[in-house]
């Protein structure tokens, strides 16, 4: 059974608060779910409201936010897949890590059936998917864990959603949990190769979340697998932080109220998306697709896309019909959501009132701090200074434009831009901008989980 709604709305300044996925089971604010509350309800507003003939760009940014309802969870079947390498011995992480394993199983009811894999360059099933009725056995089998070897994660990934098979055509959530804290040095190390393996997965219904550790590993692959996997990427820059972010993954996999969202646009001739910010993946010219993958109680993704506008697109009103499909866990069903966002184009010569933009402002704070991570990355002097410049001279526009809004998530990108710019500097008069630079390194890390949490909310961070 579906559900289909449309609506048509003009373009205009929206506010919501940013919250996330509870803590453990429920949000202290969840409601009990109800025929009359959505499952998910999202917004849309342009940088824009007309664009002049010279306008080759605008933005959208897309909030889709799920219900604080108290859904009934659904059972879990779920694959934990454990870096075993020989760097695990240092600073303690094999110990954190199993203390993270004993929290997951004592947190699982007898509905529930769990699968232990763990990896270095070879793989070892620990626990074959089996119902948590016997947790004795699971802390025992999670305490023989030990450090050693190199590091195979495409064997591990790949066991580990083999190990969910036997259960998918059973009800509930088939998952894969998988932490590392390097590179991938045995099996298949390339990244689009890697990615290609868990969308493989993806075909069966399971989904994947990663956890990086340290400074050693692929930020990039990581949050990439994620993205393909319809999960969640989680940044862990001490060891002794492994449990806590075991325990914000599993919160959001018990409070899911809505799974495989996915957002498609098709544009009309002559706009194309651009950029998809905190997003890896290639686009097409002619549509927008975007998997938005389940949604916990509470959460919200804030997307923004820039478009760019061929000059043969004639003077009139530009539509952008867009479709938001995704299966509400309470009723059971696939429900889909259609918006039309329209935007004028003037005609040649003619002249438009300029208006502040908030849209416009917010993405200028979202590139800006994409400059900084670009930065790190790239130890690229003139861009530190382009940075520094952004901060002195456009900055106190838009951090006032912010506030302005009252818009929570607005306001935060300005604060992330104020600190990251001003750790940038820090980073810069110690001389620890440079290849060999640990503080760059874990700077770097930081970096690139705050701007994939721009996308995925979390009270929590």
């Amino acid at each position: 059974m579906s559900r289909s709604v449309k609506t048509v709305f003009a373009l205009a300044l929206l506010t919501s608060a940013v919250v996330g996925p509870s803590k453990w089971l429920w949000a202290d604010h969840a409601e009990p779910a109800s025929d009359d509350i959505a499952a998910i309800t999202w917004q849309a507003e342009s940088s824009h409201s007309a664009l002049a003939s010279r306008d080759a760009e605008f933005y959208l940014r897309i909030r889709v936010k799920a219900s604080a309802v108290e859904a009934q969870r659904q059972p879990l079947n779920l694959a934990l897949v454990f870096d075993r390498s020989g760097s695990m011995k240092e600073d303690a992480k094999i110990g954190y890590l199993q203390q993270a394993g004993h929290l997951v199983v004592d947190n699982l009811a007898k509905q529930d059936h769990l699968a232990i894999v763990a990896y270095n360059h070879q793989v070892q099933t620990l626990v074959p998917l089996h119902p948590v009725v016997n947790r004795e056995y699971l802390h025992h089998r999670i305490d023989e864990l030990f450090a050693d070897g190199q590091t195979n994660l495409s064997a591990g990934l790949l066991e580990g959603c083999a190990q969910l098979h036997p259960r998918l055509n059973e009800p509930g959530l088939h998952h894969v949990i998988l932490l590392t804290d390097g590179l991938a040095n045995r099996g298949v190390t390339d990244q689009n190769s890697l990615v290609r393996l868990v969308e493989r997965c993806t075909q069966h219904a399971i989904t994947v979340s990663t956890i990086g550790v340290g400074t050693e590993y692929n930020e990039t692959l990581l949050s990439r697998i994620a993205d393909a996997g319809g999960g969640r990427y989680g940044y862990v820059a001490k060891p002794d932080e492994i449990p806590a972010a075991f325990e914000r993954e599993m919160g959001a996999l018990l409070a899911v109220v809505a799974q495989n969202a996915k957002l498609k646009m098709d544009l009309p001739a002559g706009v194309e998306p651009v950029q998809v910010y905190g997003r890896e993946e290639p686009l097409q010219p002619d549509k927008l697709e975007l998997s938005l993958s389940d949604l916990a109680s509470g959460e919200e993704r804030v997307l923004l896309v820039k478009f760019r506008v061929a000059p043969t697109v004639a003077s009139g009103t530009i539509e952008l019909p867009a479709v938001l499909t995704y299966d509400d866990i309470e009723r059971a069903e696939r429900i889909e959501t259609q918006q039309v966002i329209t935007l004028d184009r003037a005609a040649v010569g003619a002249t438009i009132a300029a208006r502040p933009s908030p849209v416009l402002a917010y993405a200028r704070l979202v590139e800006a701090v994409d400059k900084i991570a670009l930065t790190v990355q790239s130890m690229d002097r003139k861009l530190a200074a382009e940075v520094q410049r952004i901060r002195q001279q456009e900055f106190p526009v838009l951090k006032q434009t912010a506030w302005d809004s009252r818009d929570q998530d607005f306001v935060n990108k300005a604060f992330l831009f104020e600190h990251y710019s001003r750790e940038l500097q820090d980073l810069i008069d110690r001389g620890a901008l440079h290849e060999h630079s640990d503080e760059r390194a874990q700077l770097q890390k930081e970096l690139h989980y705050r701007r994939y949490l721009m996308e995925h909310h979390d009270h929590q961070h």
